[in-house]
């Protein structure tokens, strides 16, 4: 079978051109102001939901821990939260909060990577733990990042 070859092609960022043609009359600048005092506005609500999810990670847990064996099947659902909080926790200003649900997550993947032969689930049980609290600090504590620059494109 032949090699499979790629070629990367850097498209340009229009961002600025696709958005000052609707903007009625604004500037991009300004455009990134309002859309700046959106995301902060919405920050509150954001991390409400990012503590509902977490208080879902751990009921998850907990089940897990009452029955490891049962952990395989709560795996996708556990998954899918902490994937939800790494996605958006970086846009609101919580990056250390994406970071320690990025690292749960690259963890859960290594798991599913397994192709389900998870091993003995209790050893699993601890590092979930461990992620969990930490999340739990900086929701509670309220870390955030000093600034959110929505100009950034990568």
């Amino acid at each position: 079978m032949p090699e499979a070859t790629a070629k990367l092609i850097q498209l340009p960022n229009r961002l600025r051109d696709r958005v000052s043609g609707q903007a009625d009359g604004l500037s991009f600048e300004e455009i990134l102001a309002r859309s700046a005092a959106i995301v902060v506005a919405l920050t509150g609500e954001w991390r409400i939901g990012a503590l509902y999810d977490l208080s879902e990670l751990t009921r998850l847990a907990g089940e897990m821990h009452a029955d490891p064996l049962q952990m395989g099947p709560l795996l996708p659902a556990f998954f899918s939260l902490a994937h939800g909080i790494q996605g958006q926790a970086g846009t609101f200003g919580y990056g250390e909060v994406s970071h320690v649900a990025a690292s749960l997550c690259d963890y859960l993947a290594d798991l599913d990577a397994a192709g389900g032969n998870i091993g003995e689930p209790r050893r699993h049980l601890a590092i979930f733990d461990h992620h969990l609290a930490q999340l739990r600090r900086l929701l509670i504590d309220d870390v955030r990042d000093m600034t959110v620059d929505l100009r950034q494109t990568g």
